[in-house]
């Protein structure tokens, strides 16, 4: 993954923008705090927003664009990242879901060019809310990178001398 900063800064940043679910799985606070300011009184049930933190302009600049290159300056609020979830409930598949993505889509962009169907018709990016966030469906063209190689291979290729 180090090698690959960039890829690796795209995943993030689409994770920040459409995390798995918007909301986390319920806390219970255990003893009497305040969020923003709104006291919360212990054995109160929490459900964290991880959209709207994921979108915080006190947090994110410019918090609604899609900007992977964040991700590689000085400074990122990785913190503030919290696209699994958070403290003792946060999902424990977090690091193999983050190395499958990293491996699939590292594979396809080795291997194709992704093209709108129509030149200039991008995807709308709005989500219908509910217990995981959805986009509406969309198409994309894999132009594949390299011409593709034939099946067959000459056991002895022409001009090469057999013993």
């Amino acid at each position: 993954m180090g090698r690959l900063p960039l890829l690796r800064a795209t995943i993030t940043e689409t994770l920040r923008l459409r995390p798995p679910a918007p909301l986390a799985l319920p806390h219970c606070t255990r003893r009497h705090t305040s969020v923003g300011g709104v006291p919360v009184p212990a054995g109160s049930i929490v459900i964290p927003n991880l959209f709207a933190a994921h979108h915080d302009p006190e947090t994110w600049h410019r918090p609604d664009e899609f900007l992977p290159e964040r991700f590689l300056e000085p400074g990122a609020p990785w913190r503030a990242l919290v696209p699994f979830g958070c403290g003792a409930r946060s999902c424990l598949g977090e690091a193999l879901a983050r190395a499958e993505l990293f491996v699939f889509l590292g594979h396809i962009l080795h291997h194709f060019r992704l093209e709108p169907p129509v030149p200039g018709a991008l995807p709308k990016l709005g989500v219908t809310a509910g217990t995981v966030l959805r986009c509406p469906p969309f198409c994309v063209r894999l132009v594949p990178c390299h011409p593709p190689k034939s099946s067959w291979t000459p056991l002895f290729p022409i001009g090469h001398q057999s013993l």
